[in-house]
C-alpha cells in the first residue's frame, strides 16, 4: 500500500517537473531581490547608473562586508577613457586590498541589479572581473605561492580584454626583488598596451610609480598615512599622486616583534637609505663584521681594507686609461656621469635612456 501511494506521488511529481522548477527558480530569484533589497535599506546603499560606457565613478564607495565589522572610511574612484589603470600605493595595512576589493564588489553588485555601497556610482558593464589576491601555495600539487601567482597572472593577461575589470595585488612579490619589479613592469606595459582593460594594481614597488610619467593611461593613487613624532596613523583615505614609504618596520612593531628586532630593523632600514655600511651583529666575541649592501649585485659585501681600497683605485685608474685610449676622451665622461648616478632614486626608463646615451658617445 505504501509502495503505491509512494510511486502515485513520484508520477505525479513527474507530470509537472517542469512547472515545480520553474516555481522554484521564481522563488529563489525572489529571495534574492528581497535579500538584497532589504540589506540596501538597512546599510543605505543607493542606486547605481549603469551605461556602456567607459567610465566608471564612485563617489564615497564602501565595502559591504568590511563596513559590517568597523568604521569604514569611504572612498571615490575615478576611471575613464584617459584614466584606465591605476597604480595603488601606500603603507602596508592602510587598505589598498580593501580600496580595490571594494571597487570589484560595487561593480559586481552593480550589474547583477543590486543597490551599491556608496552615495553614488556610475559604472560601465565589463565583461568580466578578474583578480590576483592574497597569497596561498598548493603544496599537494607542487605549485608554490610564486607559481601560483604567476598561473593567475597569466590567466589575466590571456583572458582579459579592454571592457574587462582587473585587480591586481602586489604582483612579483613573492620573488627576488629585481624579478619581481621585472614582472611588474612588464604586466603593467601590456595591460595598458594591448590587453585595455580597466585596471588597479597595487605594489609596494615605488619604481612602478614613474610609468605615469610615460603611458598616457596610467595613474597613481595612494592610500596617506600620517606620521608624527615617529608615530603612524593610517588615514585609510586615498588622495592621487604616489608615495615612497611603506611603513614597513612600523606595521612589524605593531605586530607585536621583539623590540630589539624592530630597533635594529629601523637602524639597519635607515643606513640602506643612506647607503652607509652596515654592521653584520654576531653572536661571537670578534666584534661586529663590516658589509655594505651593493645595490648591483643585491648582496651584502664585507667592507674592502683600506689597502685593498688603494689598490683598486689604482686598478681603475688604469682602466680608465686604457677606455681613454680606445674611445676618447668620451670614456672619462661617462665613468665620471656613471659615478655620480644614483641607481637608487634614477627610474629605470630615465635609466635606460642615460645607458642609450652612453653607448652612443662611445660609439
Amino acid at each position: 500500500m505504501e509502495q503505491e501511494l509512494f510511486e502515485g506521488l513520484r508520477e505525479r511529481v513527474a507530470e509537472r517537473a517542469d512547472l515545480l522548477g520553474s516555481v522554484g527558480r521564481a522563488l529563489a530569484s525572489v529571495d534574492t531581490l528581497a535579500g538584497l533589497a532589504t540589506h540596501a535599506v538597512r546599510n543605505d546603499w543607493t542606486r547605481p547608473e549603469l551605461h556602456d560606457g567607459e567610465a566608471l565613478a564612485v563617489e564615497a564607495g564602501r565595502h559591504p562586508v568590511v563596513e559590517q565589522t568597523t568604521e569604514f572610511v569611504p572612498n571615490d574612484i575615478r576611471m575613464d577613457a584617459d584614466r584606465r589603470f591605476l597604480l595603488v600605493t601606500g603603507p602596508n595595512m592602510s587598505g589598498k586590498s580593501t580600496y580595490m576589493r571594494q571597487v570589484a564588489l560595487v561593480t559586481l553588485l552593480a550589474q547583477i541589479g543590486s543597490f551599491v555601497p556608496a552615495r553614488s556610482a556610475r559604472i560601465g558593464l565589463v565583461d568580466g572581473i578578474y583578480t590576483r589576491v592574497g597569497a596561498l601555495d598548493e603544496l599537494a600539487q607542487g605549485r608554490s605561492t610564486f607559481m601560483v601567482e604567476m598561473q593567475e597572472l597569466s590567466n589575466i593577461l590571456h583572458s582579459a580584454t579592454e571592457e574587462s575589470l582587473v585587480i591586481l595585488d602586489e604582483v612579483g612579490r613573492g620573488t627576488a626583488t629585481y624579478d619581481g619589479i621585472s614582472i611588474a613592469w612588464a604586466a603593467t606595459e601590456y595591460l595598458h598596451n594591448t590587453v585595455g582593460a580597466k585596471t588597479l594594481f597595487a605594489t609596494h614597488y615605488h619604481e612602478l610609480t614613474s610609468l605615469a610619467d610615460h603611458l598616457e593611461r596610467v595613474a597613481n593613487v595612494h592610500i596617506a598615512a600620517d606620521e608624527r613624532d615617529g608615530d603612524v596613523t593610517f588615514l585609510r583615505t586615498v588622495r592621487e599622486g604616489p608615495t615612497d614609504r611603506s611603513y614597513g618596520v612600523h606595521v612589524a612593531d605593531l605586530a607585536g616583534v621583539p623590540d630589539p628586532v624592530v630597533e635594529r630593523s629601523r637602524d639597519v632600514l635607515d643606513r640602506l637609505r643612506e647607503e652607509k655600511a652596515i654592521e653584520a651583529r654576531g653572536s661571537g666575541g670578534d666584534g661586529p663584521v663590516q658589509a655594505v649592501f651593493d645595490l648591483e649585485s643585491g648582496q651584502f659585501q664585507r667592507d674592502v681594507a683600506a689597502g685593498d681600497r688603494t689598490a683598486t683605485t689604482d686598478a681603475a685608474g688604469e682602466d680608465t686609461d686604457e677606455l681613454r685610449e680606445i674611445h676618447g676622451e668620451a670614456a672619462a665622461d661617462v665613468l665620471d656621469a656613471l659615478s655620480a648616478l644614483d641607481v637608487s632614486e634614477t627610474p629605470p626608463v630615465e635609466l635606460l635612456s642615460q645607458v642609450q646615451e652612453w653607448q652612443q658617445k662611445l660609439e
